[in-house]
């Protein structure tokens, strides 16, 4: 018996296909209804204030067209300023929908999985590491981390309905490749490195073994999967600020920013690594490797499928970051938003090892079964026991003392006192908390 067939299907995989990546995903809310109190205490921080301020001066639709720092990312701002509208100002209710966002994405990364093939202990390992890890405090502690989540999102579906397709229907034979440059669009409009799913998808479709027919179809299909993601660069690359702009004579910190990305993470914060340095990124990068290495050695052909297109993914993730944050010091490689995709490129390598030392107890299915929640419950504790710990000071640096400031405070300070926006005067940041109700 084979690790990747750890289970065969029987009668129960039937239910266990629909509602065991539903219920790993309804297990990733778990800090958040656990920790609300916590939660209840973050307030607008950063960006989220700089996005407030541009609605209110250029108006919502003149504004949801224009770029952000290094984003072309339209659909995002609808749907985040479209909640900051509905829900009035709360940031808790913004930040209980990004955490519902990243409860869809664990249930859809355990589909995506099972439709290549990957075991039941390797899903669910991967789920449940992924779904409750701290290590993502700041991308959903964080409203305008939203859009990496929503990104994501279209990712995981597209990579499903690639591989699975849709019902075909005579009057639409292109349904399932007009779905996916859909999807690719909305990536790519969500978030500037969500430009990197129509070019997950080109790849996948160009792959030897895909199943979409004649190489000439395969690469039509691929340059429709790329071209919203080169309409977006093209936008970002004319009418967006950031480092893109200015590329000339800084190669050297771009690549090395992108090589310590991608050593460093996620084994970096994942196993907490106290030590910080050159060696640390060597170790924990050969680390890294070995892991791939004895995936993509180990996996079968499906699976080794998407394993290679979840490390091209982490490798694109590495090259943009490189380009667009090689200016902040290498300390930033790895800061917590950076967690996200890294975790989802990696874990599913992870799991696969999981799910072959698993094969390996009993050839005794009860035996097996036991053992696998056994560790499945340690490892899901291991994963979500920082929580409260981080949640505190978190949620007193982004919340408790900018709300003390700017709402109790009798004399604050005029300038500096919103934190990840000192240019924003404290007189405009109460007069978009009365124009917005935030709270």
């Amino acid at each position: 018996m084979t690790p990747a067939s750890f289970y065969r299907p029987n009668g129960t995989e039937i239910w266990l296909e629909r509602l065991a990546p539903l219920a790993a995903g309804l297990l990733a809310l778990a800090p958040l209804l656990v920790l609300r109190a916590e939660f209840g205490k973050l307030f607008w921080f950063g960006d989220d204030w700089g996005l407030l301020d541009q609605i209110q001066r250029f108006g919502f639709w003149h504004w949801t067209w224009q770029t952000f720092a290094e984003n072309f990312a339209p659909l995002f701002k609808i749907i985040w300023g479209g909640s900051a509208y509905l829900f009035h100002g709360s940031y808790i209710w913004m930040i209980a929908v990004m955490w519902l966002t990243h409860a869809v994405n664990t249930m859809q990364l355990g589909r995506v999985l099972r439709a290549y093939d990957f075991s039941w202990p390797a899903v669910l390992f991967t789920q449940i590491i992924f779904g409750l890890t701290c290590t993502n405090i700041e991308t959903l502690g964080w409203s305008v981390q939203w859009s990496a989540v929503l990104a994501t999102t279209f990712l995981l579906i597209a990579l499903e309905v690639q591989e699975r397709g849709l019902p075909q229907r005579r009057a639409f034979p292109w349904r399932t490749p007009g779905t996916l440059v859909a999807l690719a669009a909305a990536s790519a409009f969500c978030f500037s490195r969500g430009v990197l799913t129509g070019a997950v998808l080109a790849l996948s479709s160009l792959w030897p073994t895909a199943r979409a027919g004649s190489f000439p179809r395969r690469c039509l299909h691929a340059a429709l999967y790329l071209s919203p993601a080169l309409i977006t660069t093209a936008l970002i690359m004319l009418f967006a600020g950031g480092n893109q702009q200015h590329l000339r004579g800084h190669a050297q910190d771009m690549t090395v920013y992108g090589l310590w990305y991608f050593c460093l993470n996620p084994l970096h914060r994942l196993l907490e690594f106290d030590s910080f340095g050159l060696r640390t990124a060597w170790l924990l990068g050969a680390a890294k490797l070995a892991l791939i290495a004895w995936g993509l050695r180990h996996s079968q052909r499906r699976q080794r499928r998407l394993l290679v297109l979840l490390l091209a993914f982490d490798l694109g993730n590495s090259v943009l970051l490189g380009i667009g944050r090689y200016h902040t010091g290498l300390e930033t490689t790895i800061s917590s938003r950076y967690q996200y995709s890294s975790l989802l490129c990696l874990l599913p390598f992870a799991g696969l090892g999981f799910a072959h030392l698993l094969g390996r107890i009993s050839q005794r299915f009860r035996l097996r079964v036991l053992a696998t929640a056994a560790f499945l419950m340690v490892i899901a504790w291991g994963a979500a026991r920082r929580w409260p710990e981080e949640i505190q000071g978190f949620a007193f640096g982004r919340g408790t003392e900018t709300r003390r400031i700017l709402t109790s405070e009798p004399h604050p300070p005029a300038m500096g006192a919103v934190p990840g926006i000192p240019f924003l005067s404290t007189v405009r940041a109460k007069e978009l908390i009365r124009i917005y109700n935030l709270h």
